[in-house]
C-alpha cells in the first residue's frame, strides 16, 4: 500500500452531471500515480478560511488521468458537499491520500460492479483499470429517481462501458432495484458500493449463489487515518474495525451482516 501524501491541489473543472451531482477534476499527480481502485482521499480547505466545513470529507478516487488529474463524484447533501459543489476552476483544496484498502480481482470470471447512487464513483476508476488488464467488466447502476442519474455518456467516456441503468421510479433505464439486474447461475465476481441496505441485499445474494463479493462501505469519516474511530464496522469476529484503514473495501466474509 502506498504512503499517503498531503498536498494543496488546484481544481481544474467542475461540471454538473445530474441533480445535485457534480464531477470534479483536480490536479493531483502524486495521488493519481499512487492510487488503486477503491481507495479514497480526504478533501478539505485547511485553516486559511475558517468557514464550514472544518473537517475534511472522504471521497472515492473516481478516476485518474495520465496527466495527473483525479476525478471525484460529489453529491450535495450538507454544508461540506455544497461548498465542494460550488468550487470553480483555479480554486485550491487540501488533499490527503490515497487512503485505505482497494479492490482486488481475478481474471478468470466477469467482474460485475453494483453501484447505488454515488457508490458509482470507485467503479469509474476500477472498470478501465480491470479492462486494461484483460478482465471483462459490467456496471449495474441504480438510483431512486431518474433526475439523480449521473450522466451515462460521461460514464461511458470515463470507463468505455455503457452502464445498465435502474431507477426505482422507472423514469430512466429499467424499473426496479439495481440488485434485480444480477443474473443468477453465473460464475461471476461481485463488487458493491452504495447504501448499507443495498450492500446487505447484495451479500445475501452472494451467499445464496456462493459468489465472491467485495464491498466498499460508506461510513462517516472524520480523519481518514484511524484516529477518530468514527467509521467503525463490526467484523465477523465481533470486533469493531476501522473502515478507513482496514477498508473501506472488505470481502463479505470479513464483516458481520447482522449489525
Amino acid at each position: 500500500m502506498s504512503t499517503p501524501c498531503r498536498l494543496p491541489a488546484r481544481v481544474l473543472s467542475n461540471q454538473r452531471a445530474g441533480a445535485d451531482t457534480y464531477w470534479l477534476e483536480i490536479d493531483a499527480p502524486p495521488i493519481a500515480q499512487a492510487a488503486v481502485p477503491g481507495q479514497f482521499v480526504m478533501i478539505g480547505f485547511g485553516l486559511g478560511r475558517l468557514d464550514a466545513p472544518f473537517l475534511p470529507r472522504p471521497f472515492s478516487v473516481g478516476w485518474r488521468g495520465d496527466d495527473g488529474r483525479i476525478g471525484l463524484l460529489v453529491r450535495r447533501f450538507g454544508t461540506g458537499t455544497h461548498r465542494l459543489a460550488a468550487l470553480r476552476p483555479g480554486d485550491e483544496v487540501l488533499l490527503l491520500g490515497p487512503l485505505g484498502r482497494g479492490f482486488r480481482w481475478e481474471q478468470d470470471s466477469p467482474l460485475i460492479c453494483i453501484a447505488g447512487g454515488v457508490g458509482l464513483a470507485p467503479f469509474l476508476f476500477m472498470a478501465p483499470e480491470a479492462i486494461r488488464h484483460g478482465a471483462t467488466v459490467e456496471i449495474l447502476y441504480g438510483e431512486r429517481t431518474g433526475d439523480r442519474v449521473f450522466d451515462p455518456q460521461l460514464v461511458e467516456k470515463l470507463t468505455g462501458i455503457q452502464p445498465r441503468l435502474y431507477t426505482e421510479d422507472g423514469s430512466r433505464g429499467q424499473i426496479g432495484r439495481v440488485i434485480d439486474g444480477i443474473e443468477r447461475g453465473r460464475r461471476i465476481q461481485l463488487f458493491g458500493c452504495g447504501p448499507t441496505p443495498m450492500l446487505r441485499a447484495l451479500e445475501r445474494l452472494a451467499r445464496e449463489e456462493d459468489l465472491p463479493l467485495q464491498v466498499s462501505v460508506e461510513e462517516h469519516m472524520g480523519c481518514g487515518i484511524g484516529t477518530c474511530q468514527g467509521c467503525v464496522v463490526r467484523s465477523v469476529a465481533g470486533e469493531w474495525i476501522k473502515s478507513c484503514t482496514e477498508g473501506p473495501v472488505f470481502r463479505r466474509e470479513e464483516l458481520s451482516w447482522r449489525d
